[in-house]
């Protein structure tokens, strides 16, 4: 589906002039060809504040805190997109971006680029999908504007969960050819984006557009691009086909019964396999969540309190939960905006909460735009000491070490999660035969909607059908239909 442009966010970061490196006109049209590309309603249709452009960047801090920002707002897409010459250290071959500043002797006065995949990693980012699009130079001269990629580039770059396009496979270099409006491989993403690919689907997924941008530079015998994804960054759609040929229901008209059957079955048949599709990735987008938070919980719950923290009062924008101190994924209650609640004390990057009517605390984990008793506003992950409630007082808080029941909690919460998230993001294994099983030991049956809750429980005695191999684990069914997923198969006796 094509990502929703009201919730997607785009980065565009551009260097065309150099204090030290050879300039690069035709970057500066990069950026304005994109952004009126990516803001057209017959392409995507992201909205012009959603589109930031960076054009020759004061700093490192400016783009990195623009790009963690955007990945914090963003909650469908965030795309983010860089011009300019690429650098590489001599070294250790890690890639830099080149500022305006930059000098090829001093990498520190270039942005590293595992910065910028931190910034779009971030903790609090709420972005499900990820497009990072790298048109790199390397060296050349200033009217060609050769731009080159290092051997390893592309899989140093990569983002979980993304897609990531570069401009140039191995040592070959990208051009910026003299008379032409853009760099070659930006110029062949704009032609695309925006005239469409014949007789390909609508919307247009990253795949279909990196094999038509392949196929086309290949035709013209210029240097071939690149292109990662992880956890089916190939299915992100980011632009509408304005190519594609819309197709005719079939023509029952004129068709025996038995004709009109089976076309409508192909029709449902084609329905339910893109509604399955649709599931599946959702599916897997809930599991890449429920990782992140078990991350987030192993690491609140195993933080020792800060001593310098005073509690105050906040209040939350919206419904959030709070999980319990053992480590657990069940919330133990809701906060709900209009109720101030107490933070007792600060733990790693998350609050220790007390519910309003005082009987329960946990943990919460998302801080993003919570309001303090205090007028201190957003305290974002940094909690500065500060006075209580107004018109309250409230305990002080000490520094205390979680125990060792929590911390052992929350290590198998997280492994579980992962290993739910293997199994879920996995293919089925397409030579895999149903097969009948009973387990020694009773085992939980995890849903497969990616969530870590169980669904129901195996026990030994009875017969479960094997249906699919999901990775290292199985996807079953119980006589009453029930499905989920058996994470720990080991010891199970086949029929």
């Amino acid at each position: 589906m094509l990502s929703d442009p009201a919730r997607s966010e785009a980065v565009l970061i551009g260097v065309h002039e150099y204090a030290t490196l050879e300039n690069l006109p035709a970057v500066a049209q990069n950026l304005h060809g994109l952004r009126d590309t990516l803001t057209d309603p017959g392409v995507w249709g992201l909205p012009a504040a959603a589109c930031t452009v960076i054009s020759q960047p004061s700093s490192v801090g400016e783009v990195l805190d623009t790009v963690r920002e955007r990945a914090r707002r963003a909650e469908d897409t965030l795309l983010v997109y860089y011009a300019g010459h690429g650098l590489t250290d001599p070294h250790t071959d890690e890639l830099y971006l080149a500022m305006p500043e930059s000098d090829r002797e001093r990498e520190y006065t270039s942005l590293r680029y595992e910065y910028l995949r931190r910034a779009v990693l971030d903790q609090q980012a709420r972005a499900q999908r990820t497009v990072v699009i790298l048109d790199c130079c390397y060296s050349g001269r200033a009217l060609l504007g050769k731009m080159s990629a290092s051997t390893h580039i592309a899989d140093q770059a990569v983002v979980a969960g993304t897609c990531l396009l570069t401009a140039s496979a191995e040592t070959r270099p990208a051009l910026s050819p003299p008379g032409e409006r853009y760099t070659a491989f930006t110029g062949e993403l704009i032609t695309t984006l925006a005239d469409g690919v014949p007789d390909q689907p609508d919307p247009l997924d990253m795949d279909t557009l990196y094999r038509h941008v392949h196929r086309t530079l290949a035709g013209k015998s210029r240097p071939l691009p690149q292109q990662r994804n992880r956890n089916l960054g190939g299915f992100i759609a980011i632009a509408r086909n304005r190519a594609a040929t819309p197709e005719p229901p079939p023509p029952l008209a004129g068709l025996g019964e038995a004709e009109k059957r089976l076309a409508q079955i192909e029709q449902r048949a084609e329905e339910l396999r893109l509604e399955n599709e649709r599931l599946r990735l959702e599916a897997e987008r809930r599991a890449r969540e429920t990782v992140e938070t078990a991350q987030r919980l192993a690491s609140a719950v195993t933080a020792t309190a800060d001593p310098n923290f005073k509690p105050f009062w906040f209040a939350v924008p919206v419904p959030r939960p709070l999980y319990g101190e053992d480590g657990s994924l069940q919330p133990v209650a809701e906060l709900l905006p209009g109720t101030w609640y107490l933070a007792l004390e600060l733990r790693g990057k998350g609050l220790v909460a007390r519910s309003d009517d005082g009987e329960k605390r946990g943990l919460i984990l998302d801080l993003s735009g919570i309001q303090r008793g205090d007028d201190e506003g957003d305290i974002g992950f940094f909690v500065a000491p500060g006075p209580s409630a107004p018109g309250s007082s409230a305990p002080g808080s000490s520094a205390t070490a979680p125990s060792a029941a929590a911390k052992k909690r929350t290590e198998e919460t997280v492994r579980m999660a992962e290993r739910l998230a293997d199994a879920v993001g996995a293919d089925p294994d397409p030579g895999f035969l149903m097969f009948w099983f009973a387990v020694p030991v009773r085992r939980p049956l995890m849903s497969d909607s990616g969530v870590l809750e169980e669904v129901g429980e195996l026990v030994p005695g009875t017969w479960y059908l094997a249906v699919e191999r999901r990775g290292e684990g199985l996807l079953a069914q119980t006589d009453e239909g029930l499905r989920g997923i058996l994470l720990d198969t080991s010891g199970i006796q086949r029929g």
